[in-house]
């Protein structure tokens, strides 16, 4: 990816770079026909094919995500440049496990974790409008909720930086009670029954906690539920109408249903009260919006240019090689590949959602086994790194070549959410 794209330039640099791309792409000569004088446009390129060859490489990729450990998935892959865009959307597996349906396309599904950059991309519209600083801190934003608050600002939050231990890692296995309604509050205070790992701003560590809390505090500057500022500032000016903050468990269709391991037992985990992932990992979407919201954030549609300059801006990098930025990750690929992204992981779904200049994409899977992960990084690295020459397929996959797989997985659904 061309990180210049995204990243701050000073005026003078701004001017050269103008006048670059006007040397480039026009040509000065006499009156055209018309008699006007002066520039001729080049033509815009030719957008993007994604070749026969390439999506069957894609499918038969989507088909190794059911075939190592998930009963439905469904991707979207976007290629674009300036002359116009190209799309696939595949499907593999079932959406539902005991009736055997095919996965829709247009499949809803908890996008866990990708719900960050939602609500990141909100608070910092706040920051724009002055209603909130990135150098608030918790005790300003939120007196009293947490011990040691005057320390933790709201860019160590968004960038997990705080050092605040992840609530999750001490919840009840949802299946206890899936009804239940947690309250943002309970979150924070089992959070705050453990000893921080690490003092703010000292090294970055993945932690729901630091997302309830902008929740909280987008609720504290607006009067009303985070959701709402959400819907309102993000989901509907976008347009993504296909895209929920739902406080209850009741799914949208079509959907795919998710599932988890229990008593050696696979047990259906699509419904369920989502408050227990209050501001982390709430949102309902497809792999069409969340791609629609990325492309949209990434080309500046949301935020100012300097705001967009600061949510992008990493502020550490972990050892598996993330870069933290204000809800977006930075990320290399093996092939050299410079991305954004954010993956995401509850209870019976895994989301993967991937950015570069010219390509968007985003993975659901209905994961059952233990480390659904390969398969999918395997399909990452496929539909963003630049293509070589596809080998010949054979056979050519459908849609529909595990259309009854029996995925029974080895492992146990996981309660965090990342």
């Amino acid at each position: 990816m061309d990180f210049k794209r995204w990243a701050a330039t000073g005026g003078a640099a701004a001017l050269v770079a103008a006048a670059v791309i006007v040397a480039v792409n026009v040509s000065w000569g006499d009156e055209d026909a018309t008699g006007s004088t002066g520039v001729r446009a080049s033509p815009p390129p030719d957008p993007p094919d994604i070749s026969a060859e390439r999506r069957i490489e894609l499918q038969q990729a989507l088909n190794e995500v059911i075939a190592q450990g998930s009963s439905g998935a469904v991707a979207e892959l976007v290629e674009r440049n300036e002359g116009g865009s190209d799309a696939w959307n595949g499907v593999a597996g079932v959406a539902d496990r005991d009736r055997g349906t095919p996965v829709d396309p247009g499949a809803h599904f908890r996008i866990a974790s990708l719900s960050k950059p939602f609500v990141a991309a909100t608070a910092l519209l706040l920051v724009q409008d002055g209603s909130l600083r990135l150098g608030d801190t918790v005790e300003e934003m939120l007196p009293g909720v947490v011990e040691g608050g005057e320390q933790i600002t709201l860019r160590m939050l968004l960038s997990h930086t705080s050092g605040l231990y992840s609530y999750n890692k001490d919840m009840p296995s949802v299946l206890d009670d899936p009804e239940r309604s947690w309250r943002p509050e309970e979150l924070v205070d089992i959070a705050q029954r453990h000893r921080s790992v690490f003092a703010p701003a000292t090294d970055v560590q993945y932690s729901n906690t630091n997302y309830v809390l902008v929740a909280m505090a987008i609720e504290r500057v607006t009067g009303r539920p985070y959701a709402e500022a959400v819907q309102q500032r993000v989901i509907e000016p976008l347009g993504l109408e296909e895209t929920s903050i739902p406080f209850d468990s009741e799914m949208p269709e079509p959907v795919m249903r998710a599932y988890t391991r229990s008593g050696g037992a696979m047990v259906d985990i699509t419904e369920f009260n989502p408050t227990r992932w209050y501001g982390t990992a709430q949102v309902v979407s497809t792999v069409g919006d969340v791609n629609r919201f990325w492309r949209a954030l990434l080309d500046g549609e949301l935020l100012e240019k300097d705001m967009l300059e600061q949510m992008l801006a990493v502020q550490s990098q972990d050892e598996g090689g993330y870069g933290y930025a204000l809800g977006p990750r930075s990320y290399t690929l093996s092939c050299g590949e410079q991305v954004w992204m954010h993956p995401g992981n509850i209870p019976g779904s895994r989301t993967w959602t991937v950015h570069s200049d010219d390509r968007d994409f985003t993975l659901f899977q209905a994961r059952s086994a233990k480390d659904p992960d390969p398969p999918a990084w395997a399909m990452i690295e496929l539909a963003m790194c630049p293509e070589e020459a596809p080998a010949e397929p054979d056979p050519s996959p459908s849609t529909g070549d595990y259309p009854g797989e029996d995925v029974t997985g080895t492992g146990r659904g996981q309660d965090g959410g990342k």
